[in-house]
């Protein structure tokens, strides 16, 4: 230790109950690290999101025909979607809400109901994807 001193090199070092001299950097690295895997995170629930929003929310939607759906009706097409992409409904249950916390849809009771934006698309049966869903919500007029 009092080499390390002496050399100037203590400072960003610290010896563990071993002896091994951990790096200052090494310490960088893992957290960066960490850093990126809450990006990470972030960035899988926002393509989660968008896959939901295509694949189920959105085709159950023009489905209907009706600007809101029900909560059995979400299930029943979930169950569809899982089965068909293997999917754990465990790993994208809370997605809906997430949905309704970003205001792309809102919820009373058991009914979930589209933004009045994306009313014209419906009526149109255009497909509308998560982005442009996110960006009319948004969107000032």
């Amino acid at each position: 230790m009092d080499l390390l001193h002496r050399n100037g090199e203590s400072e960003g070092r610290r010896l563990k109950d071993d002896g091994s001299v951990i790096e200052k950097e090494e310490q960088q690295y893992h957290q960066k690290e960490k850093n990126n895997n809450s990006t990470r995170t972030t960035d899988s629930t926002e393509i989660l999101l968008r896959m939901i929003w295509e694949l189920v929310v959105w085709p159950l939607i023009l489905e209907i025909n009706r600007t809101y759906f029900t909560v059995e009706e979400y299930r029943l097409k979930m169950a569809e979607f899982c089965a068909i992409y293997e999917i754990q409904p465990l790993k994208i249950s809370g997605l809906l809400i997430a949905m309704v916390a970003k205001g792309v849809l809102t919820k009373r009771g058991n009914i979930f109901s589209i933004h009045s934006r994306h009313i014209q698309y419906m009526q149109k049966k255009i497909s509308l994807g998560y982005g442009l869903a996110v960006k009319e919500v948004y969107t000032m007029e």
